[in-house]
């Protein structure tokens, strides 16, 4: 073996280990299981996340997301670290790669630091990814736009940048199983 191969080796077990990753079965994240199911948001679409995430309290919303704009629904790992939110909106007319490029845009100037990865947009639904900065570890963002008939879900998904290579491939299964439900 030459050297670098090492780093290639570890490269290729890792994205393995990526791969095998899947919603559809129990997955074991940094000693926690997490079986997922359909969960209900808003009254008007339900989702995928694993079924030991909380709707977490509202003071604690408060201390996490301080901003009065907080997301309207946020569900929270038991050790509080992984989240995935939510705020339901009107239908807006603007494309939603338009949408989600503005607002990439205006999280970029509200801090010139943090590094996106990516950018994606469909007809339904648009994301970006980036890592932002905390006081114990950076963060990885998962920002995201979907389009019901009716209504506007804007959220995301933010985790640890240490469980970052489990977390983004599920969080990204996750968005696949948004599915509007039945008008009452």
């Amino acid at each position: 073996m030459q050297y670098g191969d090492e780093k290639i080796i570890a490269e290729r077990v890792a994205q393995t280990e990526r791969e095998q990753l899947s919603i559809a079965k129990q997955v074991k994240i940094d000693g926690t299981m997490y079986e997922f199911s359909n969960r209900v948001i808003c009254d008007k679409f339900c989702m995928k996340i694993p079924n030991n995430f909380e709707v977490l309290p509202a003071e604690l919303a408060a201390i996490k997301y301080p901003s009065a704009n907080r997301p309207e629904v946020i569900f929270s790992s038991p050790d509080t670290t992984v989240d995935i939110f939510f705020t339901c909106g009107e239908k807006e007319t603007d494309t939603i790669k338009d949408r989600i490029t503005h607002n990439k845009l205006v999280v970029k100037k509200l801090n010139p630091s943090y590094v996106f990865t990516s950018i994606k947009a469909g007809s339904k639904l648009a994301y970006f990814d980036f890592r932002s900065h905390a006081l114990d570890d950076d963060i990885y963002n998962l920002w995201f736009l979907a389009d019901l008939p009716e209504s506007t879900i804007s959220g995301g998904f933010s985790c640890p940048t240490s469980v970052q290579s489990q977390w983004q491939a599920l969080a990204l299964q996750m968005l696949q199983t948004i599915a509007v439900l039945p008008r009452k």
